[in-house]
């Protein structure tokens, strides 16, 4: 039997339509030219969504100590959920709301918006009464990461406006912009240490230290909803026309639902990993080499800011080469390696027993003017893991967070989302690239609340291995699924008798 024949016998019953179409039904992918244009737009307003989530990390704790010297470092872990529980809950609404407009814009706008207000309300933290500071500092945090759930909404943008021949390096663009923004906020948050506090104030308006990159914030959302009106384009290359319509019976098959869950999963170690890593980042450097709080702003802030520069390398490799090497089916053992650098570096810095006790003084020192005493090192009163853990080589442990772990982060997330991509198929994302989202921000969610009750009580040891049993976990996941984790085949050819669903119901062949 010739292939046309085969075709003819190949039924699709739809489940309000029982008519038998004879025509074939190959899914032809519109291969419209792929709008870089807005692709490169929504590049760069992903990149500021996440430096909004990561500039205040270097700041957010001493800022609430200034504020509210009430405030403990339990609350802190819930001011910095805040963010990601916003995010959590608006990705897969703001997903649903672009599939259902099958429109980017009206989401966008609405999200930045949010953002805009959100961050000119914490700029006026000061001007509430010192026992709802600490309130007002986390409902605008919140409201910050309702705004940026329209992160997952650009990544379902880029998966589906981008023609086949350009879906690797497009989500390379968009799925990288995020991270990186993540990975430079703690170094762009140097740029304002030198305002001091308490900088300008003019009335209740205060310029700091604290507040700048609020301020900042607030200016750079308003530009992006103005160039979003004049500069983006809504072109949906990668969407099949047929499939997409509202009446259509096209019969492409339903995605894998244990390929997708692994990839999740994967989203979710991800950010539970580098989230955990930067909110414990400023104590754990106090702690464990001896630094005053400033120091502890500023070097871990450089800390970050190299981590951020190796992974804009590891990123613009993807963009030019690398993105076309690994699409030819080399996304999964990619993402398997990343993994297991992730892995390796915990295993590094892990502090191991025969390492150095950790040290404690007092120390006078001038802040605001006022000469004060402030603790450097690991407070045995305090915190008493501080009598048996041991310290961790500065310089071994910078080497691998700035290349082994810059580099890790990067391969995985843009392997593991290409090949997301490919496996939800040529449809409309936004749904399921918000759910995607969502479980980053429920690792975002989890990480700061679990690791500041876990750091206070037991210190790093447990939170080390922790993630390198989250991290292995996940690479072994790979490991079994390896051989399904492909690409979505968009009309697969079937055998007599054989069937597969679809969104309109079941398609046979007879």
């Amino acid at each position: 039997m010739s292939d046309e024949e085969e075709k003819k016998h190949d039924i699709p019953t739809g489940s309000t339509n029982s008519s038998i179409e004879t025509k074939s039904d190959d899914i032809q992918i519109d291969e419209r030219e792929t709008s870089w244009q807005s692709i490169y737009l929504l590049t760069a307003i992903g990149m500021f969504c996440g430096i909004q989530f990561s500039i205040f990390f270097p700041t957010l704790w001493p800022f609430l100590n200034t504020v509210d010297p009430t405030a403990s470092a339990s609350f802190f872990g819930f001011i910095t959920a805040a963010f990601s529980v916003g995010q959590g809950i608006a990705s897969p609404v703001f997903g649903y709301w672009m599939n259902r407009a099958k429109s980017v814009r009206q989401p966008l706008v609405f999200g930045i918006s949010i953002m805009i207000l959100s961050n000119i309300i914490f700029c006026f933290v000061e001007a509430f009464h010192e026992k709802d500071r600490r309130w007002v500092m986390m409902a605008a945090r919140f409201f910050i990461g309702v705004g940026a759930g329209t992160v997952g909404v650009m990544r379902a943008y880029a998966a589906t406006a981008s023609s086949l021949k350009d879906r690797a390096r497009a989500i390379t663009f968009i799925q990288a912009s995020y991270v990186i923004g993540m990975t430079l906020g703690p170094g762009i948050q140097v740029a304002f240490t030198p305002i001091g506090y308490p900088g300008f104030t003019a009335g209740v308006i205060h310029v700091d230290m604290y507040t700048s990159p609020a301020w900042f914030a607030s200016i750079v959302s308003f530009l992006s909803v103005l160039f979003i009106f004049i500069f983006l384009e809504e072109n949906y290359a990668g969407v099949d026309q047929q499939a997409d319509a509202e009446d259509s019976y096209t019969a492409m098959p339903t995605f894998d639902t244990i390929s997708v869950a692994v990839c999740v999963l994967t989203q979710f170690t991800l950010m539970f990993i580098i989230t955990n890593l930067e909110t414990i980042g400023s104590l754990y450097a106090k702690m464990m080499w001896g630094w005053t709080n400033a120091q502890a702003v500023e070097y871990t802030g450089i800390l970050q800011a190299v981590n951020g520069l190796v992974g804009v390398l590891v990123y613009a490799l993807f963009a030019v080469k690398l993105g076309d090497y690994i699409s030819q089916a080399r996304e999964r053992i990619f993402t398997i390696f990343g993994l297991l650098l992730g892995v390796l570096y915990h295993v590094v810095t892990y502090p191991y027993p025969w390492g150095n006790d950790l040290k404690y003084e007092l120390k006078n020192v001038t802040i605001h003017g006022k000469n004060e005493t402030e603790e450097l090192g690991c407070n045995p009163i305090k915190y008493h893991w501080c009598t048996y853990t041991k310290d961790v080589n500065f310089w071994l442990y910078a080497s691998m967070y700035g290349i082994v772990l810059a580099a890790c982060f990067p391969i995985v997330n843009i392997c593991m989302n290409t090949l997301f991509s490919k496996i939800l198929g040529a449809r409309r994302q936004g749904t399921m690239q918000g759910i995607m989202l969502m479980a980053g921000s429920f690792a975002r969610t989890v990480g700061p609340m679990l690791v500041s009750w876990i750091f206070q009580e037991w210190g790093p040891e447990p939170i080390w291995a922790i993630e390198i049993f989250t991290l292995s976990v996940t690479a072994i996941f790979w490991m079994i699924f390896y051989r399904r984790m492909t690409p979505l085949e968009s009309n697969p050819k079937l055998e007599p008798y054989d069937h597969f669903h679809y969104a309109k119901g079941v398609r046979y062949r007879i």
